[in-house]
């Protein structure tokens, strides 16, 4: 009996003709043969290695963030004069404009919204706004990233994404499985978790490098555009440079 996998390689092999001729009515050849396919065969590298990780830090840090949100359970629990599921929108919703009276939209038939644009409308009116958003941004932290990442580790602690070539309209790459690009960085709490990615060994480095304003600067080379080429060349803010007629 043929597996799903084996399955899948029939299908391709079948559709592959009538796919090369498609290709080549829109002249999209070189865009996969020069660049998507050696790229695959990059990326299939990087998901085999892996992203070393800290199991012990990651693991450490993951009690702390319990700690913290344990601690911010208590003090919303004081300021609602009660105990509640703060993860059920439905009770929090209760708690927030039938028991504290804080202004709400419109009721629905599943309650209250209490999502965080509603919530960041309300942070004028009662302090236990706050301490619920850092509730749920340190509640998210650990399950989603300090116990995640443990879980899904290999026993060399290497952590194995799976990247996608097609998973975007742009065409960037995303990753999944777990998702390494959206490792939070907008907080402290966040930025914490960078330091438990780790080089291979002390005879690696890991380094973190960007584009500056990539599109722009493709968008100037292959325009020609004189006056974005010369607000690069120059070093001008592109974004505040007022051409010309």
């Amino acid at each position: 009996a043929y597996s799903e996998n084996t399955d899948n390689v029939r299908y391709v092999y079948e559709i592959y003709p009538g796919l090369k001729e498609k290709l080549a009515s829109v002249g999209g050849e070189k865009l996969l043969y020069d660049i998507e396919m050696p790229t695959a065969s990059i990326l299939a590298d990087m998901e085999l290695a892996g992203f070393r990780i800290d199991r012990m830090g990651i693991e450490k840090y993951g009690e702390r963030l319990l700690e913290t949100e344990n601690l911010l359970a208590e003090r919303i629990y004081f300021a609602a004069g009660g105990h509640f599921n703060i993860n059920s929108p439905k009770q929090l919703g209760e708690v927030l404009f039938d028991r504290l009276g804080l202004p709400s939209g419109k009721k629905t038939k599943t309650g209250y919204s209490t999502n965080a644009e509603t919530l960041e409308k309300l942070r004028p009116y009662s302090e236990i706004i706050e301490d619920i958003l850092d509730y749920r941004q340190v509640a998210k932290l650990r399950s989603t990233y300090a116990e995640g990442l443990v879980k899904v580790a290999d026993e060399n602690d290497r952590v194995h994404t799976n990247f996608r070539q097609t998973g975007t309209a742009t065409g960037r790459l995303s990753s999944s499985e777990p998702n390494l690009q959206n490792i939070p960085i907008k907080t402290e709490l966040g930025r914490e978790f960078r330091r438990y990615f780790i080089p291979k060994n002390k005879n690696y480095l890991l380094i973190d490098a960007d584009y500056s304003q990539i599109e722009l600067r493709i968008l100037a080379h292959i325009s020609g555009d004189k006056n974005m080429i010369g607000a690069f060349n120059s070093g001008a803010d592109i974004r505040r440079r007022r051409y010309s007629e």
